[in-house]
C-alpha cells in the first residue's frame, strides 16, 4: 500500500510538471507571437487596439472610425501627429470604445471621428482584433467569444494565418499603401466594373438608425471632456443615396452634434465625384484618399 501511494505521489508530481512546463512554453510563444507578428502591423485591428488600450503619445491626433476612416484619411499628408486607427467590419460600438480610451488618457490634442451616415449601430468586425487584449475589449461587443481566449498561445489557435496575413501585407504592398494606420487601394476599377456597383448600390436600401445606449454613451463621453471632437463625413459615391430612406434624419442627427460646444461636424460627403477616385460606392481608393486628406488638411487642427 505505500508503495502504491509513492507511485501516485510520483506520478501526480510528473503531471504537474508537465503542466508547468507546458504553461511556460505557451507564455513564452505567447509573447514571441504578439511582439514580434501581431503588434508588428499598423493596419491590424489587433494592433490598433493594443495601441489605444496600451500606449499614450502626448501629441498624437487620433482617426477613429470604420473601414470608410481606415481608406479615406492619409495620416502623412495630414500632419506628423496624425494616426489612422480605423478597422474594417466595425461601427459605432468599436469607436466609442476607442474614444473612451482616448479620454481617460492626459491629453489635449483634437479627435477626430470619421462618421458613418448608417448612424449609431453595432458591429464588431473581426474577432481576432480583439484576442489579444480580451479581459479589456469584451465587454464592448456582441460576440461573447471563447472561453479559451483567456489561455495564451492557445487562445490564437485558428488565427495564426490571419495574424501572419496581415503583417506580410504591411511591409510587402502589392496593390496597398499604408500609412500610418490607413491602408488604400492603388488599382483603379475599369468603368464598366464600377458601374455594376453603381447599378447594384443603386437598388440597395441605406437607412439611419440610432442604438439609444450608444447615443447615451456619445452624449457622456462628448460631456466629460473639453478636448475638441470633430465628426468628419468623408465621401461618398452620389449612387449611394439613391435609395437613401431618410436622409432628413440623419441631417438632423448631425445638426444635433454640432450644438455641443466642443463638438464640430465637417460633412465631405459629396467632395468627390470622380468615379476613378472610389474604390467601390462608399470607400475611396488611393487616389481620392490623397485628393480628401489634402482637402481636408487645410481645414483640421495643425500640429
Amino acid at each position: 500500500m505505500e508503495q502504491q501511494n509513492l507511485y501516485i505521489f510520483n506520478f501526480s508530481k510528473f503531471i504537474f510538471k508537465i503542466l508547468i512546463s507546458f504553461l511556460i512554453i505557451c507564455l513564452i510563444f505567447n509573447y514571441s507571437f504578439e511582439e514580434h507578428v501581431i503588434f508588428k502591423s499598423e493596419i491590424s485591428g489587433a494592433f490598433k487596439v493594443n495601441k489605444i488600450i496600451n500606449e499614450t503619445k502626448a501629441t498624437e491626433i487620433p482617426i477613429f472610425g470604420s473601414s470608410r476612416s481606415l481608406r479615406s484619411f492619409v495620416p502623412s499628408l495630414l500632419g506628423e501627429n496624425y494616426f489612422n486607427y480605423g478597422i474594417a467590419g466595425t461601427q459605432s460600438n468599436i469607436w466609442l470604445f476607442f474614444l473612451e480610451n482616448e479620454l481617460s488618457k492626459e491629453k489635449s490634442t483634437p479627435i477626430i471621428i470619421n462618421y458613418d451616415l448608417n448612424g449609431l449601430t453595432y458591429s464588431d468586425g473581426d474577432i481576432a482584433n480583439y484576442i489579444p487584449n480580451w479581459n479589456k475589449t469584451k465587454g464592448v461587443l456582441k460576440s461573447k467569444g471563447e472561453i479559451y481566449y483567456h489561455v495564451p498561445f492557445v487562445k490564437y489557435f485558428g488565427k495564426f494565418e490571419l495574424y501572419s496575413k496581415y503583417l506580410l501585407n504591411n511591409r510587402m504592398n502589392l496593390t496597398k499603401v499604408t500609412d500610418n494606420g490607413g491602408s488604400f487601394e492603388k488599382n483603379v476599377l475599369t468603368s464598366k466594373k464600377f458601374n455594376e456597383l453603381v447599378k447594384k448600390r443603386e437598388n440597395t436600401k441605406a437607412k439611419f438608425q440610432i442604438n439609444n445606449n450608444l447615443n447615451k454613451k456619445l452624449n457622456h463621453l462628448i460631456k466629460s471632456t473639453n478636448r475638441e471632437i470633430i465628426f468628419v463625413i468623408s465621401p461618398y459615391h452620389e449612387s449611394y443615396f439613391k435609395n437613401y430612406q431618410n436622409l432628413n434624419e440623419a441631417e438632423a442627427y448631425l445638426n444635433e452634434l454640432n450644438d455641443f460646444k466642443n463638438v464640430r461636424v465637417i460633412d465631405l460627403r459629396n467632395f468627390i465625384t470622380d468615379n476613378s477616385m472610389f474604390k467601390n460606392t462608399t470607400h475611396l481608393n488611393y487616389l481620392g484618399a490623397v485628393k480628401f486628406s489634402e482637402h481636408i488638411k487645410n481645414i483640421l487642427p495643425q500640429n
